[in-house]
């Protein structure tokens, strides 16, 4: 039987053909597309069974003017363009018992039935004989985006006559064109949000690589392009496919998904076979498979892969099953290719998204980075906008943002040094988009008053929180929480609050400088842990201890920007929670005092190697750590830390982590200086440590001293000392008062505003 959203789509398909001749269907990876496409296989042959001819294709008219009665010139054509995919169509036609015949290489050649599954490679080398035999009335093609090839836009001229109809799960193409040259409309179906909420595909966890990484730095050097305007395959090749980035890749697989079945995605050929072998080294069942492997060889790895008693755990596939591949539990997707194309990137987690009996979630290891470019699988996508194309460059750019917001984000999560972090949990995900309900965008008439005049304009209403956008807005993320923009430049989350309206827009340089396990603006505050609630802040005690309610009136206490939020009841009160941010701080301050102990190695007079206590020094990294003894220093400075150290960057700020001590490396007046990571904001021009301003350009200078500031990071009045001399040519120093301008994508300014003349 059809599911819900199953006989709904059918239905506004079915309405569109009504005034088109050609229609684009969208349906999430892993939500039954082949199903739909049998199932309206079905309903156009009963169409003509009944006699009502006009249902999809032409009605009376005879396409190809032959005469025929209008049962024997029905004809319909699927064409895809993998084997696979091909065989997987005829299994679901046997399913519904409708006779049909396959077009394909390597397949017998068969009398022309109702139905035709054809390849798109034999269709288009056949083209010219296929024509005089074929006459179909409905042509089905599958994986739709790839239907921008000349090999299929030949279909349209073959037979223009017939009613196409595309289904894919990504009508998006790389170059940011759309689809409006060969399909008049796009009907699409529930959001990724919506199918998890209601039960139809699987929650996930969801692990990214850090911007700081190694992998990351060698794919933000990845220049150069391949015809398709995705990476060029050789350079892929030669910076990923290297012993440690394979070591790397185990790594994450064993931290994280060691005991469970899965598909790693590879960059070619050479590559999963390399993946493969290393895994099978360390004891797992793994094999590569591609389109080159033989045929039989290939079909028996995937059954064995797909059956419990199999033996298989791995599969490295180069593409092969990012299309039309059915293995509901699939419990981890592992991503070893970057990729510039979101369709590839939707294609390849869609693939552990299918919902499975005892399936808890779907972990999805991201070795590349293609969160911080595309943002979550559940993301909101406007499929209107990339069907009808990137038309502007400012749709270019805001479907781009989620990797600028995230890139430098000052998020510092509790993993230690590890290289992978958890960005999202799938713990109450599925209750959580429940909760959110099944809102979207509304198009709306709006009265306004232009020119003393009032008039009707269009505008974009978000159902979730009521806001309005003047222009058509684009869902990005943040962090794990989804945020609503129409210029780029201001930023809603999405969270149904008394606090979200449209006067709550929070500024990107502001989202971009957070620090901690959460984001605030404008007293107001989201905790990353619970990424649907807003909290109002009511006052920050000494300490940086903070006080919020939340929209039912309920106390909660944090102790710093690091700390999650502990309510009145938890914490035993105001005083009591006091007493224990005292505490605590007193415990850290004594950390840092201990850390200051022997602080720095010196050399060995007789041997001239590093030494502490007698210890000898070997090479960790970019530090040294010392033998027998729990602690590294640094080559270039000699200072000891007793974690081992975590480089990380903030803006254009270098840190070093030790445990939970931070330390500045490239600020010559903060080095060797412990700081709380919450107390370091930072970008690309500026950095504040409490009320200290340092700026890129003089950086090896004095701090200014920050008299105000905006909660947005773009404007402080800070004091610069100066000296000057009075009239009597003596030199005397004053405090200027400057305005440092801070605004995104410009220069920082300083501004003279205002001096006085110091007492001594």
């Amino acid at each position: 039987m059809l599911r819900d959203y199953q006989i709904e789509i059918c239905s506004r398909v079915r309405e569109a053909f009504e005034k088109h001749r050609s229609v684009m269907m969208q349906m999430p990876t892993g939500t039954g597309k082949t199903v739909v496409l049998a199932e309206m296989v079905r309903q156009y042959l009963n169409s003509y069974a009944v006699g009502h001819c006009n249902s999809y294709g032409n009605g009376d008219n005879d396409a190809a003017g032959n005469g025929t009665s209008c049962a024997e010139r029905c004809r319909v054509l699927i064409v895809a363009h993998r084997i696979e995919l091909i065989e997987q169509m005829g299994e679901h036609l046997t399913r519904y018992d409708i006779d049909y015949g396959f077009i394909a290489r390597g397949k017998k050649a068969e009398e022309i039935k109702p139905v035709m599954v054809a390849s798109i490679q034999t269709i288009s080398s056949q083209l010219n004989a296929l024509t005089s035999t074929l006459y179909p009335s409905f042509i089905i093609i599958d994986e739709a985006h790839h239907a921008v090839a000349q090999t299929y836009r030949q279909l349209w001229d073959a037979w223009p006559e017939a009613r196409f109809l595309g289904l894919t799960a990504t009508p998006y193409r790389l170059s940011g064109e759309g689809f409006t040259d060969l399909f008049d409309m796009l009907v699409d179906s529930w959001t990724v949000k919506r199918f998890i909420a209601e039960g139809w595909l699987s929650a996930y966890d969801y692990y990214s690589i850090r911007p700081e990484s190694d992998e990351q730095k060698l794919i933000d050097n990845l220049k150069k392009r391949g015809a398709d305007g995705d990476f060029q395959m050789k350079e892929l090749h030669e910076t990923l496919d290297v012993v440690p980035c394979i070591e790397r890749l185990f790594e994450s697989f064993e931290r994280f998904v060691c005991d469970m079945k899965g598909i790693v995605y590879a960059i070619d050929i050479t590559h999963a076979e390399h993946i493969a072998e290393y895994y099978r080294e360390q004891g797992v069942v793994a094999y590569a498979i591609s389109s080159k492997t033989p045929k039989e060889e290939r079909k028996a790895i995937v059954e064995r892969f797909k059956s419990s008693t199999g033996g298989i755990q791995v599969l490295v596939s180069v593409d092969l099953f990012s299309e039309g591949f059915d293995c509901p539990d699939v419990e981890f997707i592992q991503m070893a290719r970057p990729t510039l194309s979101l369709a590839k990137y939707l294609q390849m987690v869609g693939r552990g998204l299918r919902a499975h009996e005892g399936k808890e979630c779907c972990t999805i290891i991201d070795n590349v980075g293609l969160y911080r470019m595309f943002g979550l699988p559940s993301g909101e996508r406007n499929w209107g906008v990339y069907f009808g194309g990137l038309k502007d460059e400012r749709m270019k750019e805001l479907n781009n943002l989620g990797f600028d917001l995230n890139h430098n984000s000052g998020s510092f999560r509790k993993e230690g040094d590890a290289a992978l972090v958890k960005i999202v949990g799938h713990e109450g995900m599925a209750a959580r988009f429940k909760r959110l309900g099944r809102a979207g965008f509304e198009r709306k008439k709006k009265d306004v008053l232009l020119s003393g005049k009032r008039k009707k304009v269009w505008v974009w209403v978000d159902t979730l929180t009521g806001i309005t956008f003047e222009r058509n807005p684009v869902a990005v993320d943040f962090k794990g929480v989804e945020m609503m923009t129409d210029d780029g430049l201001t930023f809603y989350p999405r969270i149904r609050s008394k606090w979200v309206d449209g006067k709550s827009g929070i500024n990107r340089k502001a989202l971009e400088t957070q620090v901690g396990d959460g984001f605030g603006w404008m007293k107001r505050y989201v905790s990353l842990y619970e990424p649907d609630k807003v909290y109002e802040l009511q006052e920050v005690m000494a300490g940086g201890m903070r006080v919020y309610k939340d929209e039912k009136g309920k106390t909660f206490f944090q102790q710093d920007l690091d700390s999650p939020l502990v309510s009145k009841e938890e914490a035993g009160g105001k005083n009591a929670f006091m007493v224990l941010c005292d505490k605590r701080l007193e415990e850290w301050k004594a950390k840092v005092w201990e850390s200051r102990r022997n602080c720095f190695v010196h050399v060995d007079a007789t041997t001239g190697a590093w030494c502490l206590d007698g210890g000898q020094a070997e090479k960790d990294g970019e530090f040294y750590r010392i033998v027998d003894r729990e602690c590294w220093f640094d080559g270039n400075t000699g200072f000891v830390y007793h974690h081992r150290p975590v480089v990380r960057y903030r803006g254009f700020v270098k840190l070093v982590y030790d445990g939970d001590l931070v330390y500045i490396m490239n600020i010559h007046e903060e080095r060797f200086i412990a700081y709380h990571n919450w107390e370091i904001r930072a970008d690309d021009g500026i950095c504040t440590i409490g009320n200290k301003l340092y700026l890129k350009r003089n950086k090896d200078g004095k701090a200014l001293w920050i008299r105000k500031r905006s909660g947005d990071f773009q404007m402080f009045v800070v004091n610069e000392p100066m000296m000057v001399e009075d009239s009597q040519k003596r030199p005397l120093t004053i405090d200027v008062q400057m305005m440092i301008i801070n605004k995104y994508g410009k220069e920082v300014e300083k501004k003279r505003i205002k001096r006085e003349v110091n007492d001594y």
